[in-house]
């Protein structure tokens, strides 16, 4: 996909989560990555020209993490992740139900 099929705001379900880490002297981050199917929502897009990639950011987890002395904004690989879709329900027969139109005859 690219970076226009992205948008602030909505849901995506991660599909990879072999994410990797940084450790430094008993220290690691992210120290919280995105789970398998977990649902997040995009807080923010970015470009990267020099990886030819989209990365994203989402509301459900913090952009900064930190463990001890080590920190660093963490960002998702949009590759990882595919848009949520959700099928529209038809209460039709609901409706009709309701507002049932036939004659009614009393017994």
């Amino acid at each position: 996909m690219s970076y226009l099929d992205w948008k602030v705001g909505d849901k995506v379900v991660c599909v990879k989560s072999d994410f990797g880490w940084i450790e430094v002297s008993g220290h690691s981050v992210p120290t919280r990555v995105p789970m398998l199917r977990e649902i997040l929502t995009i807080q923010e897009i970015t470009f990267v020209p020099e990886k030819d990639d989209v990365f994203l950011v989402f509301r459900e987890i913090d952009k900064r993490q930190t463990d001890g002395p080590l920190a660093a904004d963490i960002t998702w690989a949009a590759r990882c992740f595919r848009p949520l879709t959700t099928a529209k329900s038809d209460i039709s027969v609901f409706t009709a139900m309701l507002h049932d139109k036939r004659q009614k005859v009393r017994a």
